[in-house]
């Protein structure tokens, strides 16, 4: 697969992954569907927000590091967007909850950079 092909392929995910998050806000009423809702809104939140950090992430790491191979750095792109999406829809979460304190965020952002850590030590 090309580059081109994959980032094409990425930008129409991530768009249809807007767009179904955006339905999911206008037609699901959170009190009357319950956790199917919840879990509705919080899985299109994550894979729209995986899309947009690693189409960003690319580009950023395009601009500024031109001596780098591109597969890595979409390889380095999707894996960090992932663990951001991962901290903003955990963080959603645990607000949702009524657990969020600054503790908590700063737990869950520690542990998550030190698993980057080590798969960047690999």
């Amino acid at each position: 697969m090309t580059l081109k092909t994959y980032l094409g392929l990425m930008l129409g995910a991530t768009v249809m992954a807007a767009v179904a998050w955006a339905l999911v806000i206008y037609y699901i009423d959170p009190f009357k569907a319950g956790w199917v809702g919840l879990i509705l809104f919080y899985t299109t939140l994550f894979f729209m927000l995986v899309g947009i950090f690693t189409v960003l992430g690319f580009r950023l790491r395009q601009r500024f590091l031109n001596n780098e191979l591109l597969y890595v750095l979409i390889g380095l792109s999707f894996r960090q967007a992932v663990w951001v999406s991962i901290i903003c829809v955990g963080l959603l979460l645990m607000q949702g909850a009524g657990i969020l304190t600054w503790w908590d965020a700063l737990l869950l952002v520690v542990a998550i950079i030190f698993l980057e850590a080590y798969f960047l030590s690999e």
